[in-house]
């Protein structure tokens, strides 16, 4: 997910909407453009710390590094 973080109301609408069926589980996130904001979500948000990103570009770059098994599917905004 990019933004949404604490504060954002229309995150935790994509969050819950995404949920719905099961099929969606949120593995990583750049939740802020503030850095310490979205890492301090990513952790209120059960997030891996290794996979809670400063910014966007940081989180595209090193999801793309992992094996494709591992890396995230999909991106919300």
């Amino acid at each position: 997910m990019i933004g949404g973080g604490q504060g954002s109301f229309i995150g935790d609408v994509h969050r819950k909407a995404a949920s719905i069926d099961g099929m969606i589980d949120l593995v990583c996130g750049a939740f802020s453009s503030n850095a310490e904001r979205s890492i301090a979500s990513a952790k209120a948000l059960g997030i891996s710390e290794k996979r809670a990103y400063k910014n966007f570009e940081e989180m595209i770059e090193k999801e793309a590094a992992m094996p494709e098994e591992e890396r995230m599917d999909i991106v919300s905004i």
